[in-house]
Parts: structure tokens; sequence; C-alpha cells
């Protein structure tokens, strides 16, 4: 485990979280906005309660729900890029980053 100030994952979801609330302001598509926001906010809430867990069982169990909650970004990203035909490469590069280094911390731990 350790503490999730030190892991570069956290700083990358925190970042990723800030994209997000700017993408979101400008989402008028039913519940799409509050959505991403929540799996954003999902990615760093497991991030931090994994770090915090006492065995590198349970950090891989809470990074697996990071992951997922990362892919339900990318994927409300697409969407909103789509709807409002906006250019989000950025963000969606950052999130990728994010996934590969939440799968890169679960390969380590086994």
């Amino acid at each position: 485990m350790a503490n999730f100030r030190t892991l570069r994952i956290y700083h990358q979801a925190q970042r990723q979280l800030c994209d997000v609330a700017d993408v979101a302001q400008g989402v008028r598509f039913g519940d799409l906005g509050n959505q991403i926001r929540r799996a954003a906010i999902s990615v760093v809430s497991n991030l931090v309660e994994g770090a915090g867990r006492g065995s590198d069982a349970e950090f891989a169990r809470f990074l697996r729900m990071a992951r997922a909650s990362n892919d339900e970004v990318a994927a409300q990203l697409e969407m909103i890029a789509t709807l409002n035909n906006a250019d989000l490469t950025r963000v969606l590069t950052a999130n990728d980053r994010l996934g590969k280094g939440i799968s890169a911390l679960l390969g380590r731990l086994g």
C-alpha cells in the first residue's frame, strides 16, 4: 500500500477531475454532465480508499474499481465529444494514460 499523495495516478486523477468539471459545464444532454462528474470523483475516491486499505489484495480490488470508473469517464467523454461536436483529444489522451497507469500498478501488485 502507499500514501495516496505519493501516487502519480492520484495526481493524474485529480487533473482529470478538473478537466471533467470543465467539460461537463456545457453538457445539456440528460444527466450526462452529472454522471461523468460522479465517475471522475469515483476514480479519485477509489484510489484513495484502496491506498488506505491494509493489504495489496484490497488495494488491487479498489484499483480495479478505479480503472472501471476511468473507462466510464472515457466513454462519457466520447459521448460528449460526439454530441457537442467537440475536440476532447487532450482529455481523452490523459484519460488513457491514467488507465494505463492504474493497470501498471495493478500489474506490480500481482
